[in-house]
């Protein structure tokens, strides 16, 4: 299903997004909070871009800025927005957080039943994924797959050591770094803005009264 098939999305890391961004008609970033260098337009129009903000980690930590369903909804929105245009995710590194996302919307345009598929094609548009683990979880709920989607992953993950090792060095540095990591955001609002193409001033997308949820 996924040799011929071309849904337009990209995956990259922060470097490769600052080189390509005007290439696309959509940006969906994903950054550590109050990151002071993240990817921006300084001229309009440009393409239109959704900033989601939270840290990777792959399990619930409760001192730390986590991602919460409403950035889920939001980038699913999003994808379904520019379904028919030329859709750019990214992260800093490319592997956790933007590629999470981007199965969320791969999922979501393929339908349910196809999450075999969803995973193929994400790994043949980004070979270095590696799907933030605690983002699969909330995408499976929020598309009411039935934890589908991230066995689909799992059953990649768990026939290679390299994703283990992957996962081992996550924690590690963590455990070892742990003032690395923001603490979570007092309204979740101040944790997602859009960029619409014919303005330079940013918006809300996640209403002000919306509270974490593990």
């Amino acid at each position: 299903m996924t040799d011929d098939l071309d849904l337009n999305i990209s995956v990259t890391s922060l470097s490769g997004a600052t080189r390509a961004k005007r290439r696309f008609d959509a940006v969906l970033t994903i950054e550590d909070p109050l990151f002071r260098n993240g990817l921006r337009f300084h001229k309009k129009p440009h393409p239109d871009q959704l900033v989601l903000m939270f840290e990777d980690v792959d399990t619930y930590q409760s001192t730390v800025a986590m991602p919460a369903i409403q950035h889920v909804e939001a980038a699913i929105s999003f994808g379904r927005e520019h379904a028919g245009g030329k859709l750019l995710v990214h992260c800093k590194a490319g592997v956790a957080r933007s590629t999470a996302l981007a199965l969320a919307i791969i999922a979501d345009r393929l339908g349910e039943g196809n999450e075999a598929a969803a995973v193929r094609y994400l790994l043949k548009i980004r070979k270095e994924s590696a799907p933030n683990l605690f983002l699969l979880d909330m995408i499976d709920d929020y598309l009411e797959r039935g934890g589908k989607l991230k066995a689909a992953w799992m059953s990649v993950e768990n026939a290679s050591a390299h994703y283990a090792e992957h996962r081992k060095l996550k924690r590690e540095m963590l455990e070892k770094n742990p003032a690395l990591y923001r603490e979570p955001f007092h309204c979740l609002s101040y944790s997602a803005w859009r960029y619409r193409p014919n303005t330079l001033i940013r918006e809300g997308v996640i209403e002000p009264t919306a509270a974490p949820r593990p």
